[in-house]
């Protein structure tokens, strides 16, 4: 009786060059069959890895022996690696095949399965093909962990990046250069401001094209690849670390530690109250309710036409609640009492800048400090490198120490990079508060909610009140009095009435430039 057998060849990409084309698989396998008086019933073939049966065409000759029985005495195959590549999964298939009457041949590698003394060629057979996989995986990771050690990124891409090749064509990544690129360094800045939220940022990214989830925004913060920095993971004895990579960093590292800061809540900045923010409640989370003294909140009410107006109302069951309209606008008109004289404020600027040049200088000695500590850090690496070559410490006992002299020196940078910071562009900053206070009430009016969130805190550290259509505050930064007893400004009579919105005490005497009577 003729036998019936089907053809299967399978290729994956690496082999296509190495003698087994599916062409020439196919070619010998039908020739054999002819010479074999067998009859071909099917050809099949995949261009998958062996390391599994998951694959199409093998799904498909299952499915065919399975609907059509006692059809099917043979599937022939090159040789056992064209089979399988995993020892297990392959006896666990050849019992599927047994149990359905179907044998599983290679051509080239031929065994009769009923010679107790075959099977052990058939393990050799399957063995050596995982083998030489689990060699060439060993290979393939031995040199992706060389490459990350020599400061190459590999793999894909952090978002603001793309891949591409060095002179000697080896995989790097470059800046993107574009939009992508443009919104990381966005993002970095605006959340080193301490002003947003993370979503809050993320949503406002994403209207300009940065398209991530939350998590994956979170990484993005905490990614040392922005700094130039490329991570070798831990394995055996060799635990993870950081390491200076080829690529440039898009994010000075002032910028980074700063955002590492907020994320890890080592500084307290200034939140927004909430974690939207609306244009038509500038001032919510900074007015309280003049009866129980509770920040007010915001929303709409609509009236029965189907007309929406915004409203600032207490959530605690008090009857406080205000247009927000008229509350915005009563603000303004409290800020345009704040007037100050041209030459007032240039004096005021000039005192702010000695001082911070004073200041400066005491930075520059508190950075000399630092750098030697550095360098202090840097030396034990060195003397902990020298102690392991000479054997009187364990390869494990020096990586465990550079670890931790490694995080000392992260620290200290992140506070080197502070004090840089604070030093950079101190006679801008201060131009900068003058123009804002030589015409605050119109500075604030023309700025975007964000921008007036932040006048509003930095000018009032205590809650705002609104009463009879007036809004006060109960504290004022100590810098505005300052400056207002520097031209007279604020000094009031005692017999006359205190301003309506309670900047000073009437009782107590605002501090001038000459010193107050004892």
């Amino acid at each position: 009786m003729t036998k019936r057998a089907i053809i299967y060849t399978r290729v994956s990409t690496d082999e296509q060059n190495n003698g087994y084309s599916p062409v020439d698989q196919k070619e010998k396998l039908h020739r054999y069959c002819e010479n074999n008086g067998i009859d071909v019933v099917g050809f099949y073939h995949d261009d998958e890895s062996g390391k599994s049966f998951n694959r199409p065409a093998w799904k498909k000759i299952m499915e065919f022996i399975q609907k059509n029985k006692n059809l099917v005495d043979y599937i022939y195959f090159l040789k056992w690696d064209r089979f399988s590549r995993n020892a297990p999964e392959a006896y666990a298939e050849l019992g599927k095949l047994k149990k359905l009457h179907v044998e599983a041949r290679a051509m080239e590698q031929p065994l009769d399965l009923e010679i107790p003394e075959q099977k052990v060629m058939l393990a050799i057979y399957l063995t050596a093909p995982e083998v030489d996989n689990d060699r060439r995986a060993l290979n393939i990771f031995n040199g992706i962990r060389r490459g990350k050690k020599d400061g190459r990124w590999l793999g894909a891409c952090p978002r603001g990046y793309r891949n591409t090749r060095d002179d000697k064509n080896r995989p790097i990544i470059a800046p993107e250069g574009g939009l992508q690129e443009d919104l990381v360094k966005q993002a970095f800045k605006a959340f080193s401001t301490g002003m947003y939220g993370m979503e809050e940022l993320r949503h406002k990214l994403a209207k300009k094209g940065l398209t991530c989830c939350k998590n994956s925004f979170w990484r993005l913060l905490r990614h040392k690849a922005y700094i130039g920095k490329v991570m070798v993971p831990a394995y055996k004895n060799e635990p993870e670390v950081w390491i200076e990579g080829k690529h440039p960093a898009i994010i000075d590292e002032a910028t980074f530690y700063k955002v590492q800061d907020i994320l890890a809540s080592r500084r307290k900045k200034a939140p927004l109250k909430y974690r939207f923010v609306r244009p038509e409640f500038p001032l919510r989370g900074y007015l309280i309710c003049a009866q129980c003294n509770k920040t007010l909140t915001g929303s709409f009410s609509t009236n029965r036409s189907g007309m929406s107006y915004p409203y600032y109302h207490c959530s605690r069951g008090c009857h406080e609640r205000h247009n927000a309209n008229l509350v915005n606008q009563a603000f303004i008109d409290m800020l345009s009492k704040f007037q100050f004289k041209t030459s007032t404020l240039k004096l005021f600027a000039s005192i702010v800048k000695e001082k911070m040049t004073k200041n400066d200088q005491d930075s520059k000695a508190q950075i000399k400090i630092i750098n030697q500590a550095i360098e202090k850090q840097q030396e034990r690496i060195s003397n902990a490198k020298s102690l392991m070559l000479d054997a009187e410490i364990t390869p494990n006992e020096y990586k465990e120490m550079r670890i931790a002299i490694e995080e000392k020196i992260t620290q200290l940078t992140c506070e080197l990079s502070n004090i840089h910071v604070g030093m950079q562009h101190v006679g801008k900053k201060v131009d900068n508060i003058v123009e804002l206070l030589s015409n605050i009430a119109n500075t604030y009016r023309d700025r975007d909610t964000v921008t007036k969130q932040h006048i509003v805190c930095s000018i009032f550290p205590g809650k705002l009140m609104y009463e009879e259509k007036t809004c006060r505050t109960l504290e004022v930064n100590k810098v505005i009095p300052l400056i207002a007893s520097m031209d007279k400004a604020f000094i009031e009579d005692k017999k006359r009435k205190h301003t309506n919105f309670g900047v000073l005490s009437r009782g107590v005497e605002p501090v001038g430039v000459e010193p107050t009577s004892g």
